[in-house]
């Protein structure tokens, strides 16, 4: 069900500061909170092998 504009929850970037370290990784985008857990180590080592042949 959707709730109409007027009446959704619009997040700021002080509310940012409230979400607690635990591992997940919070975003607002156009006042929408997102919430993800923080990529795996195997994703940054891709990334990692993926941009040292560009950097060079």
């Amino acid at each position: 069900m959707n709730q109409p504009i007027s009446e959704r929850v619009r997040w700021t970037t002080a509310d940012l500061e409230l979400f607690p370290d635990n591992g997940n990784r919070y975003e607002i985008v156009d006042g929408e909170l997102f919430v993800t857990r923080a990529p795996h180590w195997n994703h940054q080592k891709a990334c990692a092998r993926i941009i040292a042949p560009l950097d060079t």
